[in-house]
């Protein structure tokens, strides 16, 4: 058994995995996918893993150290990634079968599965609550080593399984048995009636997402308050575990909203958009989000110009959803502006690769300017956009780089988190948190230069600089 790098923090980590079943199904869209026999994209469960702080007794056998970072059955998760992939039948069992079963046999995430939730020693003191959305191929164990870190802090981290066709598979419910969902590509879906939106797909999977973190932290607010009221309820995998997190000390009122990728853009869309509805007369409550903290997300979903913060203030009724209702991008704007609201603080880590795509880093850049004076872009000099996962940090064919860059973004992510000053960015303020990691901040943009051709014959870019430097836009 081989254990990815443990999360450095005060405090030991623990995982459990948690499902919340769904009264009637939502259903997003009139796509015809593969293997359905109805249109439109179907969600009968929500499901996450969340990763915490726990204190487990030296020696104990009740907790053992160790979870899959494969989330589901090994034979699934092969056909997932070979079909997100696109490689041919004999690559997969030649290749990637073989590399796949030892890495879903044997690698683990160093977590102690289903430990009790350990409660904050200062009285009074309440843990913060963070829920995490993954990108297109992603999993909610994909970035366990930044949500190990943020857990192994003192924060609750639920991180999303998305069940909207963007993981490479997952086991959901479907009409009364389980299923094997792959990855849905674009160019396998047919339409009754097509959308005008150029990522229609995308924007239905956006749908399903919004009622997924909604239902997510409605169920666990009714958790942690003990609300027994009628609506949706968390099930755990034991009674045991689920009732250490009954009125636990956690912090529901002030939670921060993060994602990578798809995710970025998935929290985008809820923090621009009014909450998708319950039912026909009903919506979900507002979700109050403190801080937002998007790694290298990805706009081109979103309505443009935008997205901006929603503000319900002054707004009457109206269609601003942005993806159930598909509005343009100027009307939402009209809507939120100059209301007065104070909007979440916002953090956006960028990688190289994403900041050298100029259209769409222009459009993020205004969209952090427009956001105020509590939003920050940071450049991550020498990542790529797969950089924020665990990808390159596996045993054997990780590297010390790819660690540093991962270590460099949990110091980030917990400097903003845990400093509500606006001067968390300072070079003061970063050599004071994680001193170990050490972080040069550059307040220019480096020199660009051409490193080869893409297959378009455009110019291949890097940017000068070094491991390490970050630039503050």
């Amino acid at each position: 058994m081989f254990f990815l790098k443990d999360a450095r923090g005060p405090h030991s980590v623990g995982a459990t995995r948690c499902a919340i079943p769904l009264e009637k199904p939502i259903i997003a869209g009139n796509a015809h996918i593969p293997g359905q026999d109805e249109a439109g994209i179907r969600l009968e469960e929500v499901s996450f893993t969340m990763f915490y702080p726990t204190s487990v007794p030296s020696g104990s056998r009740k907790y053992r150290k160790g979870l899959r970072w494969l989330t589901g059955p090994l034979q699934t998760e092969i056909a997932g990634l070979a079909h997100f992939a696109g490689v041919s039948r004999w690559m997969i069992w030649l290749i990637l079968a073989p590399f796949m079963y030892a890495y879903g046999q044997f690698i683990k995430i160093p977590v102690y599965q289903d430990a009790p939730l350990l409660y904050p020693s200062e009285e009074g003191v309440k843990w913060p609550l963070v829920i995490f959305s993954h990108g297109l191929g992603g999993s909610p164990t994909t970035y366990s080593q930044l949500c190990t870190r943020l857990a192994a802090s003192g924060k609750i981290v639920i991180a999303m399984e998305h069940r909207d066709g963007t993981m490479p598979s997952c086991i959901a419910p479907y009409k009364g048995r389980h299923r094997p969902l792959l990855y849905i590509k674009e160019s396998e879906v047919t339409w009754m009636e097509k959308p005008q939106d150029a990522l229609p797909l995308r924007v239905d999977q956006l749908n399903i997402r919004q009622h997924e973190i909604y239902t997510t932290y409605t169920a666990f607010t009714k958790l942690v308050h003990e609300d027994t009221n009628i609506g949706p309820s968390i099930h755990f995998s034991t009674a045991d575990i689920k009732n250490t997190w009954y009125d636990a000390p956690i912090n529901v009122e002030d939670i921060c909203l993060a994602g990578h990728s798809f995710g970025g853009c998935t929290i985008f869309s809820i923090l621009s958009s009014k909450p998708p509805m319950i039912s026909e007369a009903k919506p979900y409550p507002r979700i109050p989000v403190r801080d937002t903290l998007i790694l290298d997300p990805w706009l081109e979903p979103l309505p443009s110009p935008g997205p901006t913060p929603f503000s319900a203030v002054g707004v009457v009724d109206n269609s601003a959803a942005v993806v159930s209702n598909r509005l343009n991008g100027n009307a939402l704007n009209d809507m939120v502006g100059n209301t007065g609201h104070n909007f979440p603080r916002l953090l956006v880590i960028n990688s190289e690769a994403f900041t050298l795509w100029t259209s769409h880093f222009d459009r993020l850049a205004e969209v952090v300017k427009n956001w105020g004076t509590d939003a920050k872009l940071i450049t991550l000099l020498k990542s790529a956009h797969t950089s924020f996962s665990d990808y390159h940090v596996f045993p054997f064919i990780g590297n010390k780089a790819s660690v540093r860059l991962i270590d460099i973004i949990a110091k980030l992510s917990l400097a903003f988190l845990n400093n509500p000053r606006n001067s968390w960015c300072s070079e003061e303020d970063l050599k004071s948190n994680e001193s170990n990691v050490p972080v040069e901040i550059l307040y220019t943009m480096p020199e660009k230069v051409v490193i080869g051709k893409w297959e378009d014959g455009s110019n291949r870019h890097k940017l000068v600089g070094e491991l390490g430097q970050i630039v503050l836009h």
